[in-house]
């Protein structure tokens, strides 16, 4: 291709539309960066007001780089930076009342690795073996010191995760689709980690003005041991993931091309041969280094070929001389504990008739259709709006459950009153000084809706006066989402005795659907329904908090302190979970939403205006509620959302009207569907006694 400029420009121009095509745009990264740090964020928010910010949180990787694509399909990596803990390298840094950990580095350290001894919290003494809490994983060392092994918090996780506990490298996860590792951080001087501000370099990359940023940058140590070392489970390894993100985020829109191709093609060619250990960092690290070394003036969309060239040829060096350099920590080799050494020649034959017949390669690309797309035929692929739609619509769903978040926290952990107005101001407190004020406020319209409902429902229980401020509550809530805040405002007023001005706002609610509305739930366990193209198109064109107002229609949530705002029938579905099998059959972490209430939302429409048709004796109404709610279920649904409560709330009805026997039958088909954590037991058991 070298001999070819011409044709090779022709090529990396139309390689470039491709990419572009698939949802490699400076648009479409923008929207993956904004949404991945907008939800880093809201996660730190949550853990400010939950656990008084333990940890520090922190999304990397190729969702916040924007430098993947739809059918890369890559996981979130999450780094969490435990607060509880103060790394030192000194003594005399030594904080009384603080779990401090010393780095220990000797000559016989394995490079960018350390352990940690443990410090007493009252005197600045080492830790004895045992005033260590009995759950972390200790060992002492050789010379008697007491060290933090990197498994120190296994047993906890695999007692909280059980079976789905996974660990890969330094994460530890109960989500395929998740690595979370948890970490310390330090924010001194560290000597091999100055590597990239030391060692020598042309100057015009990476920017003096991202240098010096990067200098500010914390470093962590995570959990993983050196691959070739007999005292690998006492060390720890220094990672400087923020140096590197502030580096990528650096990228113009063709540099995150090129990167994205190369993982592309490592996925497609090199994963088959040797797996995950010829990694994405290896070719992230390659990238670094030629962007380094070769002029600024290269880097264009008609030398895009010839930049990825550039690229697999500084691999190439590396695959000759056996050792990868990192590009940020002096003397690692990120070979080592990775590639055999007979899988080099291998790996370098490959690469070498690759750079020789990049095209050849790239037209046998299945991933994205790349290389049916880099033809001249004329197959049918996917437009780069379908693929623009569906990278936004990926981004919304992150968006959304980022901004649920909050409230779903702290529906889950049963908070008082008083808990939630707390962290009600701790999040006011934060709007003011943060970037992502829109979300905050839109945030804290979930937990109004939740504190009011608890504040009515302690009312109602002492069979006092609801007060106005609670109903100034709620009137603040109601536009959280489409529905959910109504549908709860008007559970209060059924519960109340309310019934005319619960039937305005069910029929006010009612109006507002449409047919591109979209019913979420959090639930991972219940498969959720399909949103219309028309919706996706809407997420495309407004911004996240102004499609949840308008055509999102959140589930609806109680828990057992809303206990009177809520149709008494539905207290069965707070006791689903009955014996020791229905509890080994709830995901151990998102399994919390079985101890709540929760029903969708057009099912608890239909049921409230039955429930408060029959209280206000409207036959003719009532039967028509029960008409929509039965064709929803039965029909409309597709057994979509939390079906099985549905199929409760349809059978009561039915119950209500005396028929029994179809009563029963819909809590059978829901029992069929969910045979464990569910309460159609109770039902059953209801009708047997009174037969």
């Amino acid at each position: 291709m070298d001999r070819d400029p011409d044709d090779q420009q022709l090529r990396s121009l139309r390689l470039s539309r491709v990419l572009r095509d698939i949802g490699v745009t400076r648009q479409m990264v923008v929207r993956r960066r904004e949404t991945f740090l907008m939800t880093e964020k809201m996660d730190n928010v949550v853990n400010t007001i939950r656990y008084n910010r333990r940890y520090n949180i922190f999304v990397v990787g190729s969702q916040s780089e924007g430098t993947t694509t739809l059918d890369m399909n890559s996981d979130l990596d999450v780094l969490n930076c435990d607060n509880d803990f103060t790394v030192i390298t000194d003594w005399a840094d030594w904080e009384p009342g603080k779990i401090c950990l010393l780095v220990i580095k000797n000559d016989d350290s394995p490079p960018q690795h350390c352990s940690l001894q443990i410090l007493s919290c009252d005197c600045p003494l080492p830790e004895t073996m045992d005033m260590v809490p009995a759950e972390w994983d200790v060992e002492e060392g050789k010379d008697g010191r007491v060290l933090l092994t990197n498994t120190w918090m296994d047993g906890v996780m695999k007692q909280e995760c059980g079976r789905l506990f996974r660990k890969k490298g330094p994460s530890r996860s109960a989500d395929n689709d998740v690595d979370s590792v948890t970490a310390f951080s330090y924010s001194g001087p560290m000597p091999e980690c100055n590597f990239l501000f030391t060692r020598p370099k042309p100057g015009h990359w990476p920017r003096p003005e991202i240098l010096a940023k990067a200098r500010l940058c914390e470093i962590f140590l995570v959990p993983q041991g050196h691959a070739e070392s007999d005292q690998s489970k006492l060390e720890w390894r220094f990672s400087t993931l923020l140096i590197e993100r502030l580096i990528m985020f650096d990228l113009n829109i063709l540099k995150i091309q090129v990167y994205t191709f190369l993982k592309i093609l490592r996925k497609t060619f090199f994963k088959p041969l040797v797996g995950d250990r010829l990694s994405t960092f290896h070719f992230k690290t390659a990238l670094l280094f030629t962007l380094e070394t070769y002029p600024p003036e290269i880097w264009q969309e008609r030398n895009l070929l010839q930049c990825v060239i550039y690229c697999l040829k500084t691999l190439q060096r590396w695959f000759k001389l056996r050792y990868c350099p990192h590009y940020t920590i002096s003397g690692v080799d990120l070979f080592v504990g990775k590639l055999r050494k007979w899988e080099f020649p291998l790996l370098s034959t490959v690469l070498s008739d690759m750079i020789d017949n990049i095209m050849d390669y790239v037209s046998q690309i299945e991933m994205d259709q790349i290389g049916v797309r880099i033809g001249d035929g004329h197959v049918a692929v996917k437009t780069r709006y379908q693929n623009t739609i569906a990278t936004a619509w990926n981004c919304f769903n992150h968006s959304l459950f980022a901004i649920a978040n909050i409230s779903w926290t702290t529906v889950t952990e049963n908070d008082t009153v008083f808990e939630i107005l707390d962290m009600i101001t701790r999040v006011r407190e934060m709007v003011a000084k943060s970037d992502i004020r829109a979300e905050l406020i839109h945030a804290m319209k979930f937990m109004y809706q939740m504190l009011a409902s608890i504040s009515a429902s302690t009312r109602l229980r002492l069979n006092e006066p609801i007060s106005l401020d609670t109903y100034s509550l709620y009137e603040a809530s109601l536009d959280s989402d489409l529905t959910s805040s109504r549908l709860k405002f008007a559970s209060m007023l059924y519960c109340s005795g309310q019934y005319e001005r619960a039937e305005l706002m069910l029929a006010q609610t009612e109006s507002l659907l449409h047919a591109d509305v979209w019913q979420w739930c959090p639930c991972a366990e219940r498969t959720r329904q399909e949103p219309t193209e028309r919706f996706k198109d809407t997420i495309f064109k407004l911004n996240a908090i102004e499609v949840i107002k308008s055509h999102v229609a959140f589930s609806v949530v109680f828990n057992s302190l809303e206990i009177c705002c809520m149709p008494a029938f539905l207290v069965y579905e707070l006791y689903r979970t009955i014996g020791p099998k229905d509890v080994q059959h709830r995901h151990p972490l998102t399994g919390r939403w079985m101890d709540l209430v929760i029903i969708d939302p057009i099912v608890f429409l239909y049921y409230l205006q039955y429930l408060t048709y029959r209280q206000l004796g409207e036959h003719e109404r009532k039967l028509k509620a029960l008409n929509k709610l039965y064709n929803y279920v039965c029909f409309e649904s597709e057994c979509r959302g939390h079906i099985e409560t549905a199929l409760h709330v349809l059978g009561h009805c039915y119950e209500l009207e005396n028929r029994h026997v179809v009563a029963w039958a819909c809590y059978i088909k829901s029992l069929e569907l969910f045979p464990n954590n569910n309460a159609a037991r109770w039902h059953i058991t209801r009708l047997l006694q009174q037969a």
